[in-house]
């Protein structure tokens, strides 16, 4: 079971959660990022009717070992040489709403220090 964990966790590297950078003509460079999420159960047990077990008996055994990886896109960094702009993949629309105020925000403050 600790060898199968291992081997889950190598799948699970740097690359599958920060993504490589894509420069665009612009020369702004893109990179995606991911939510990973990883889990496994496993579990057995002897069947068969209940007695005491002699030396060198042994009962029927039944197990079972279940795995799963969800690899969903997140987001994107962007970095256009001025700024560096987090652009977030959400279903929840509440999200959304927070993202766009923090965005309103800072063009308000930018725009109060370039007419100082």
């Amino acid at each position: 079971m600790e060898k199968t964990a291992e081997k889950l966790t190598s799948l699970v590297d740097v690359n599958t959660v920060i993504g490589k950078p894509v420069v665009t003509a612009s020369g702004a460079q893109v990179i995606p990022f991911t939510k990973v999420t990883m889990g496994y159960l496993s579990g057995g047990g002897e069947y068969g009717e209940v007695k005491k077990i002699e030396d060198g008996e042994c009962l029927p055994f039944a197990g079972g070992a279940g795995t799963i990886i969800n690899v969903k896109p997140a987001g994107f960094l962007i970095d256009d040489g001025v700024e560096c702009r987090l652009v977030r993949i959400t279903d929840d629309p509440l999200d959304g709403l927070i993202e766009k105020a923090s965005d309103l925000l800072s063009k308000l403050v930018r725009r109060e220090d370039n007419a100082e």
